[in-house]
């Protein structure tokens, strides 16, 4: 496990106040199983208000027993995660982050807890790995006038066992979206979505659905639903910057997959057309979607996000592997395609459905 590093930063006014913190995992990528072992996961820890927030997230990070470095940030104020109007506390290196639509109000290595205004009965918020992205409440139980003498911050207490930093999905595999699921209702996505996304998601759906509606169809409106759940689940960085940069990236990203820019195609629509459809410019639309794309390894004709409509002419959807040779299962023999179907390699048998192909591959 990392030791703890030492706190650095420059002279600070002496705050010889003791303060007590509650600090609980809100969310996080915890198994269905591990959840239900420990109902809550919190610890309690005591700081001096002369100590930064530097050093009660070195403190955090050990009471959760976690081993690898990640971004951070705490945010004070506001009704909840990414509230706008939160005060947000990062990294120096943060300080001019060109994505973060908020003002940071200071930087953790110079910032005290005692002079960011806590009161006791005031939560806070702690955000932890911004890809993962784990949430955490902390509550201020109480602020004694004087620290007695001792080594601080120290933990108290522990409530329930620290979940792994990086979870073995194979104990839950319901958690994953799993492949593309051209039918899955938005309100069964939804509670795939960690917490702190639902009001993102819920924005972003809002967004793509009003977008397809009006210029695509149906099956990217569908296809649309998905990738905004699984970029929440995933933990792209979606809480930062505007709701219709990334509908607008997300659309792109699909369209990629899909040829949607190919004049041949049906729907089709240019680049700048999508851009100016969500009020965003084609840059900030192009930079989301490669986030996604990257993220998802995206690839034109990828199988997993495929319109339904072109994967019968989807070339990688029908590659196998037989005996070491890759091979185009539509031409293959019927029997080595029902072989296929059944392992789940392809989605349907093409011997017996050759209407799907149009005239010219059958």
């Amino acid at each position: 496990m990392a030791k703890r590093k030492p706190q650095t930063g420059t002279w600070v006014r002496k705050d010889n106040r003791l303060f007590t913190l509650e600090v609980h995992i809100i969310s996080g990528p915890m198994t269905e199983q591990f959840i239900n072992k420990n109902q809550v996961v919190s610890r309690t820890i005591q700081i001096r208000g002369d100590q930064t927030l530097q050093a009660l997230h070195y403190a955090i990070f050990e009471a959760f027993e976690r081993e690898e470095e990640h971004m951070y940030e705490f945010q004070v104020g506001g009704k909840g995660p990414m509230d706008p109007q939160a005060r947000s506390y990062v990294l120096p290196m943060d300080m001019g982050d060109l994505f973060s639509e908020r003002e940071p109000s200071g930087d953790v290595a110079r910032t005290t807890v005692g002079s960011i205004g806590l009161s006791v009965g005031e939560a806070f918020r702690y955000w932890f790995d911004f890809g993962d992205d784990w949430w955490h409440q902390i509550d201020v139980v109480a602020i004694a006038d004087e620290a007695p003498p001792g080594d601080y911050p120290t933990v108290t207490e522990r409530i329930g066992q620290s979940p792994p930093q990086y979870t073995d999905w194979d104990e839950d595999e319901e958690l994953y979206l799993g492949e593309a699921d051209i039918d899955a209702d938005p309100d069964e996505l939804a509670e795939a979505v960690p917490e702190p996304y639902a009001e993102r998601f819920a924005a972003l759906v809002e967004l793509t659905d009003g977008f397809c509606d009006a210029h695509l169809n149906e099956e990217y409106r569908r296809l649309c639903r998905l990738m905004a759940a699984a970029v929440c689940r995933e933990g792209l960085p979606v809480l930062r910057g505007k709701p219709a940069s990334w509908a607008a990236g997300t659309v792109y990203a699909l369209g990629q997959v899909n040829f949607l820019t190919d004049p041949s195609q049906t729907p089709h629509m240019t680049s700048p057309e999508i851009a100016a459809g969500f009020g965003v410019s084609p840059s900030t639309m192009m930079s989301k979607a490669k986030v996604i794309r990257e993220e998802f390894e995206l690839i034109p004709f990828e199988p997993r996000w495929c319109l339904p409509s072109l994967v019968a002419h989807n070339p990688l959807v029908w590659l196998i592997d037989v005996d070491g040779f890759l091979i185009d299962a539509r031409w293959a023999a019927r029997d080595v395609q029902v072989i296929a179907y059944e392992k789940g390699l392809i989605p349907f048998i093409p011997a017996d459905h050759p209407e799907a192909f149009g005239d010219e591959d059958e």
